[in-house]
Parts: C-alpha cells; structure tokens; sequence
C-alpha cells in the first residue's frame, strides 16, 4: 500500500545517464488525481456555444470547431478546425456516422482525437455504439445523418448531442463543493423560518450567514 501526492520535488538518486526520480509519478498516477477533480466531458467556455461542435463541411466532410475535453483523467485541446472525411453514401439504404473524442492509451496512439464511427447501413439506421473501457474511452459530439444518395452534408444531417449526459456531457467538478453548501444553506434557511423564538432564529442565522460566506468564497476561487 502507499500514499501518493504531489507535486513534490524530485531527487534523482541514480546517475545522469541513468536517472532514477524518488518522488516521480507515472503518467496513470496523474490521470487518477485528475479523475478525482474532473467528470468526463467537454469544457463550455465560448459564449457561442460552438466548443468542439460539430458542423457541414465542403461535400461529404463535416469540421470539428476548436474546444477541451476531459476524458478519464485526461486532458485534451484543439486549437483549431478539424476536417473530418465521411465514407460515400450508399445508393439504396441510408445510415447514421457518430463522430467520437476517443481517448486511447494503447502504446502507438496515447492521446486523445477526433474519429468518425461509420455507422451500418439500413432502412431504420442507428448510431454505432460508444466504446468506454477503462484504456479506451469514446464520448459523442455529433450523430451524422447520411442519407441514400448524398453528395454532401448540410445542418440538418447533423444532431448535436454535446451535453447529453450518457453522450457528451459537460465537464463538471467530481464533488460539487458549491451544490453541496448551497443544500446546506437551504437546509438552514427553512430552520429559521421555523424557529419558535428569537433566541433560536439569532443563532441559526448567524450559522447561515457562515454558509453564505463560503458559497460566496468557493464562487470567487472557482472563477480562478
């Protein structure tokens, strides 16, 4: 059994061409503090909503817009358009492509992308399933409509599932410290307007006004 923590400073204890840290995490270890603070999900920072939203591309692509995702303790960012290029349509039987963040630790990949999932083609298609193990773990923007004959993609091929809980959803904190004092602020605040004397009300409101003031402090340090 042992105690992990850090960030502490390492001391190499063998040699410079052959270094050995004593307080050297391994990247696992780093995933894990992260999956203590960060649901899986996506980050939402721009106010038009267009964090890693999927949208028509020229013909037969659809472009990935810039965002950050947290999956599994990991972190990733694009900074930029991604094109993503979908398989032709079928001239008989429409289908459904889901286009996936995949965050994949095999040896020859170790990072997080865009994919495209291309669905099976039939007359009552559905999306491809999302794989979510523990070393191959796939969140859903966009569920692509690809209907029989098609030459391109417009808006309405295009159902954005960002922030759909089982999907795609939004990266919140793994303990919602604000929730939690706010249910106990809440908790109080209906005590008071129950209490039978003035006695009674005077304590439990000061308890309150001790919650409120840190509802208010953990707001401002989340801003930071």
């Amino acid at each position: 059994m042992a105690f992990y923590s850090y960030p502490f400073e390492s001391k190499n204890t063998g040699t410079p061409t052959d270094p050995i840290y004593d307080r050297a995490i391994t990247a696992e270890d780093e995933r894990h503090f992260n999956k203590l603070r960060y649901k899986n999900g996506i980050f939402i920072e721009s106010t038009s909503n267009s964090d890693l939203q999927v949208v028509p591309g020229n013909g037969m692509s659809v472009v990935v817009k810039p965002g950050g995702c947290h999956i599994e303790g990991a972190l990733g960012y694009n900074d930029n358009d991604i094109t993503l290029n979908l398989d032709p349509s079928n001239s008989s039987l429409p289908r459904i492509d889901r286009v996936v963040l995949r965050f994949n630790t095999s040896v020859d990949v170790r990072s997080i992308m865009v994919y495209v999932k291309t669905g099976t083609m039939s007359s009552n298609p559905q999306p491809p399933e999302l794989t979510q193990q523990e070393n191959l773990y796939e969140l859903g923007l966009a569920d692509i409509t690809i209907p029989k004959g098609a030459t391109y993609i417009s808006a309405a091929n295009i159902r954005d599932t960002r922030m759909i809980d089982n999907l795609c959803p939004q990266v919140v904190p793994a303990i919602p410290y604000v929730a939690q004092l706010g249910e106990l602020y809440d908790n109080y605040q209906q005590l008071i307007e129950s209490a039978l004397d003035e006695t009674t009300a005077g304590q439990l409101s000061q308890r309150l006004d001790v919650i409120e003031d840190a509802i208010t402090t953990t707001e401002i340090d989340s801003m930071f």
